[in-house]
C-alpha cells in the first residue's frame, strides 16, 4: 500500500486474473475488488397488505450486516428487469435516477413504495454502498403483485313492510335493513341514501306523511330512518353519520337529495356492515289508507 498525505493506493498479488470464478448459480468473489465492495443485501421483505394494496407495496430492507452508515439504492421493475428498471426516489415514488439513502432514512421498520400500477407484479432488488468501499452488486430479487381496486356493496332485505301506523304512536318497521360493503380504496367508501316521495305517500288519498329530521316522540307526525349498528372485520371503522345517528326515536330526513348515511372513516374496510331502521308516526288527522309507501335508494362510492 502506497500513500501520501492526501492519497493512497491499495493493491495485492496472487489472485486469479479476472478475480471472478462463477457459474450460473454460484460465484467465488476473490481479489481486491471484492474486498472493497459493500456486502450484497439480501432480498427485501415485501407486502401488499394481504392482497389489498393496489397502488403501493410495503418494503423492509435487509442490510446484509453492512455498517450503519451504509447507503442503499432500491431498483424496481414491472417486467422482472427485462426491459424496465426504475429506482425508488426520496419521496417513495419511482424515477429513472438511482437514489442512495441509509436504511434509517428509508425507514428501518419499513416504508411504502407509492404510485404503482394496479394488478401488476413488481420485482425489487437492493444494492449497498458505504464509505471508501465500492457499490455492491444488486442482491436477489423479491416479487409481489399489487391488487386491483375493489368495491362491493349489497343490502338486504329489498323490501320492508312497516306495518300498521297507529295515530300519535312511533312505529318501527319489524325488519332492519343491512348494508354490506368492502373496499380497498385508500379513501374508503361512503353510502348515500335518497328516496322518491320525501315521505310515505298514499296515492289513493293523496296524503303524504312527510319525512323529517327530529325526535318522533316530539313531532306530530313524520317518517325517516335511523342508523342502528355498524361493524367490520378490519379497517374502517364503519360509522353512522348525522342526522341518522340519533337516539331510539330519532330519525333522519329522506328526500330526492343524496345524503351520506354511513362511511368507512376515510379508509379501506373488510366485511363492513351497517344496519338502519325505518320509523314513522301518523298524526290524529292523517288520512287512513292501505297504500302508504316510499322507495328508498342506497348507493355507494369509493375513493381510490
Amino acid at each position: 500500500k502506497e500513500s501520501s498525505a492526501n492519497y493512497s493506493m491499495s493493491g495485492e498479488v496472487g489472485n486469479s486474473v479476472d478475480g471472478n470464478a462463477k457459474s450460473a448459480n454460484y460465484q467465488v468473489n476473490e481479489g481486491l475488488n471484492f474486498t472493497l465492495n459493500s456486502n450484497v443485501p439480501p432480498a427485501p421483505t415485501l407486502s401488499n397488505g394481504s392482497g389489498t394494496y393496489y397502488n403501493k407495496i410495503g418494503i423492509t430492507l435487509a442490510t446484509g450486516n453492512n455498517p450503519s452508515d451504509t447507503k442503499f439504492v432500491i431498483a424496481v421493475s414491472p417486467d422482472a428487469f427485462v426491459t424496465t428498471t426504475k429506482y425508488v426516489q426520496a419521496d417513495d415514488t419511482l424515477g429513472t435516477n438511482p437514489v442512495f439513502q441509509s436504511n434509517t432514512v428509508w425507514g428501518a421498520s419499513g416504508f411504502t413504495i407509492i404510485g404503482l400500477i394496479p394488478g401488476t407484479t413488481y420485482s425489487v432488488k437492493v444494492s449497498a454502498m458505504q464509505g471508501d468501499f465500492s457499490q455492491s452488486a444488486f442482491g436477489p430479487v423479491a416479487s409481489i403483485a399489487t391488487a386491483n381496486p375493489t368495491l362491493s356493496f349489497s343490502l338486504s332485505p329489498n323490501s320492508v313492510d312497516i306495518g300498521t301506523l297507529t295515530p300519535a304512536s312511533v312505529v318501527t318497521a319489524p325488519s332492519t335493513v343491512t348494508v354490506n360493503v368492502d373496499t380497498n380504496g385508500t379513501g374508503g367508501a361512503v353510502i348515500y341514501v335518497y328516496d322518491t316521495n320525501a315521505g310515505l305517500l298514499s296515492p289513493s288519498t293523496s296524503s303524504n306523511i312527510s319525512s323529517a329530521t327530529g325526535d318522533l316522540s316530539v313531532l306530530v307526525e313524520g317518517y325517516g330512518i335511523r342508523g342502528s349498528s355498524v361493524t367490520q372485520s378490519s379497517g374502517g371503522p364503519m360509522q353512522i353519520l348525522s342526522p341518522y345517528d340519533g337516539g331510539s326515536t330519532n330519525i333522519g330526513v329522506l328526500s330526492a337529495t343524496k345524503r351520506p348515511l354511513f362511511d368507512t372513516s376515510n379508509g379501506p374496510v373488510t366485511s363492513g356492515q351497517a344496519t338502519f331502521e325505518i320509523k314513522a308516526k301518523a298524526s290524529n288527522t292523517t288520512k287512513a289508507g292501505v297504500d302508504y309507501a316510499d322507495t328508498v335508494t342506497l348507493i355507494t362510492s369509493a375513493t381510490f
